[in-house]
């Protein structure tokens, strides 16, 4: 690894942390954190905004959105108000991050991160089918959903959040993953479509 690119990743490991602290004012619905501690939708709200500086997508991803990058939440919440306050501001490649809840599929596809609720667990399979073809970041908020056809999949192994990355899944999406990223999760490898 050249001296840049450890750089590069050691300052994702310290700034999400470190992004996370100005959002620690807000709560995420449902979620009890002792005073201090960061909430698990803290720490994943900062891996969210990381993922958007470490993914290339085609150009044509961005022909519905212009100088938009979308990160979009499909199904129930969990966020509250944590990921606006953590992406407010904050722009990619001259692209001014917004964040954007559905209720559908359908109106999600403009996405370029679709964060999948676990509220979505049963319609899995029919999501990702209504995504084929399209150039979305799918984040799941289930620890199956890599395995099951999603691209990254957040997890927590000793009260920590990880991340499970399918490689097979975001090459069919034309997105590409540094290698930085791809260091900091557990691939999965395969196909993993599950019902589709």
């Amino acid at each position: 690894m050249v001296a840049g690119a450890r750089l590069r990743l050691a300052g994702l490991v310290l700034c999400v942390g470190s992004l996370v602290l100005p959002a620690a004012r807000g709560q995420a619905r449902g979620v009890e954190s002792s005073p201090g501690a960061l909430s698990d939708y803290q720490v994943k709200a900062a891996y969210l905004y990381y993922f958007s500086t470490f993914v290339d997508w085609p150009p044509e991803a961005f022909a519905q959105t212009g100088n938009e990058m979308v990160i979009g939440v499909l199904g129930d919440d969990p966020f509250g108000g944590i990921l606006d306050d953590t992406l407010r501001g904050k722009s990619v490649n001259n692209r001014r991050l917004v964040v954007r809840r559905f209720a559908n599929i359908k109106d999600a596809r403009d996405s370029h991160i679709l964060f999948i609720s676990a509220s979505e667990r049963d319609r899995i399979p029919s999501i990702l089918k209504a995504l084929d073809g399209t150039a979305v970041l799918t984040v799941g908020d289930l620890e199956s959903f890599a395995t099951r056809g999603g691209q990254i999949a957040f997890h927590t192994i000793d009260k920590k959040v990880r991340f499970d990355i399918n490689v097979a899944a975001v090459e069919r999406a034309r997105i590409k993953i540094s290698a930085q990223l791809m260091k900091l999760g557990r691939i999965v490898r395969g196909s993993g479509r599950e019902g589709v």
